[in-house]
């Protein structure tokens, strides 16, 4: 029963997820890349940073690319079991696609790691959302890393042409079974053109990362794809369930998968408190997988829905550009940090250094039910100084809204009562103090970089607690 109910929580949530170097075996012919011209179109890209992000102030320029060539489609060979050592053959070859890719680079090359960082961008509402992007932008910049966000899916391709056919208009990607290779194919254009981030040769090291719907597609890319492509260095599943996209089109794939721990490449697993009763069964910490769970966080935020909310309002995607609403405040937890240090140590690993620090599983009864304190707080779990000295409880979940299934998924926060305030923090003074020192633990513990541990303190410094 408990194992029946575990499979239906994970099928629940997954329903609303989907409304080393140069590679040793890229695809049979290069694809080809296009710079869109700046003033095509409407004038900027879809679901990217113009408007919303002050990039030159930054030292950083938005690009935008079309990619264009022939994508190979895949099929499963034999069982896929649990633990993701995935066999699979190529089923078609020669299917045309165009996308587009939005690069955002340092100007001046110098300032370049040599760290790219591609997303398979999100399309569980129907269009373009770069969730890992609007989280650690700042560290990208912060670190001089460069970012690719890849249309992979047919979903975003068909909402660039109806919002922009002036601009997107070559844009064409026939199902989702040309998605593991369209990422593939995005990996190996970055390597092979370095106009994409200004000039820079040399060795690269290249990052796939994704979350949600996009999540469930990098673990099939990684047990299945990236064993025969090579493509990528690393990668960052974030807020994936137990399940696995399928290999074509469709909706559901393999109902349990865990990472298949002979990759030659590393992987960190990032999940937030809405993402544990659907993934639980296949936590992993090995030699080349670490999974982090952050307490107190939703599988959207406030802080990603600020910015999706701006770019929503230029282009008009959903809703007719209105913001997202719920029927509680959202979840103000800062996931951000976790997933700053989470790209840090990935880069770290993937060029060949130590593995990420370890971190307790979130507390949870039979892998159903989070374990929680007096204050409705989870226990157990990566544990930022925000949540550790908290002044608000925070859940994964939330409910209403104007966007079908989104506030699911979007958290809440609920401020502790005035006198609770009081009995926990007498004084601002131990309130910073307290803060403080959770901030300490966290960035020993690896869990906070330091740029972010000053931020957040200075933050505890100025809030009018109590």
């Amino acid at each position: 029963m408990r194992r029946a109910l575990l499979v239906l929580l994970t099928v629940l949530l997954a329903s609303v997820l989907i409304t080393g170097t140069a590679p040793a075996a890229p695809s049979a012919a290069a694809p080809t890349v296009t710079a869109v011209p700046a003033n095509a179109g409407r004038g900027w890209p879809v679901s990217g940073a113009q408007g919303v992000l002050d990039l030159a102030a930054r030292g950083y320029v938005e690009e935008e690319y079309l990619l264009s060539g022939q994508a190979d489609t895949f099929d499963q060979v034999g069982l896929w079991t649990e633990d993701g050592r995935w066999t699979t053959r190529v089923a078609t070859t020669g299917n045309p696609y165009t996308t587009r890719m939005v690069v955002v680079r340092p100007r001046d090359a110098a300032r370049f790691t040599g760290t790219v960082v591609v997303e398979w961008l999100n399309v569980s509402f129907g269009v373009d959302i770069p969730v890992d992007f609007s989280q650690s932008y700042e560290h990208f910049i912060r670190e001089g890393h460069a970012y690719v966000g890849v249309t992979t899916q047919k979903a975003g391709a068909d909402k660039l042409k109806s919002l922009d056919p002036g601009r997107y208009g070559a844009v064409n990607i026939s199902g989702d079974a040309l998605s593991y290779d369209i990422f593939a194919q995005a990996a190996q254009a970055v390597r092979a053109n370095p106009q994409l981030l200004g000039g820079r040769t040399g060795p690269l090291t290249v990052l796939g990362t994704g979350h949600s719907q996009s999540a469930l597609r990098l673990t099939t890319y990684a047990n299945a794809i990236q064993p025969v492509r090579r493509s990528h260095d690393g990668f960052l599943i974030h807020g994936r369930a137990a399940l696995a996209a399928p290999i074509g089109d469709g909706v559901l794939g393999p109902l349990s998968a865990r990472i298949r721990t002979d990759l030659g490449v590393p992987v960190f697993v990032l999940q937030s408190e809405t993402d544990v009763v659907a993934s639980a069964s296949v936590r992993q910490d090995t030699a080349r997988v670490r999974t982090w769970e952050v307490a107190g966080t939703a599988h959207a935020d406030q802080y990603g829905l600020n910015l999706y909310n701006a770019a929503n309002a230029r282009d008009r995607s959903i809703n007719d550009g209105a913001p997202t609403t719920c029927d509680k405040p959202v979840n103000s937890m800062t996931f951000r940090y976790a997933e700053n240090a989470a790209f840090r140590h990935l880069d770290r690993w993937a060029r060949g250094g130590a593995a990420p620090p370890t971190a307790a599983p979130i507390s949870m009864l039979l892998n159903l039910i989070i374990l929680r304190d007096g204050d409705q707080n989870a226990l157990g779990g990566v544990r930022l100084p925000d949540f550790d000295v908290p002044v608000a409880s925070y859940a994964p979940n939330n409910s209403g809204g104007n966007v079908p299934g989104a506030c699911l998924l979007l958290g809440t926060t609920t401020p502790l009562t005035p006198d609770r305030i009081r009995q926990l923090y007498p004084d601002h003074a131990t309130y910073v103090a307290k803060f403080t020192a959770a901030a300490d633990r966290a960035l020993r513990a690896g869990y906070l970089l330091p740029p972010d541990r000053d931020e957040a303190v200075a933050r505890a410094q100025a809030a009018p607690v109590p």
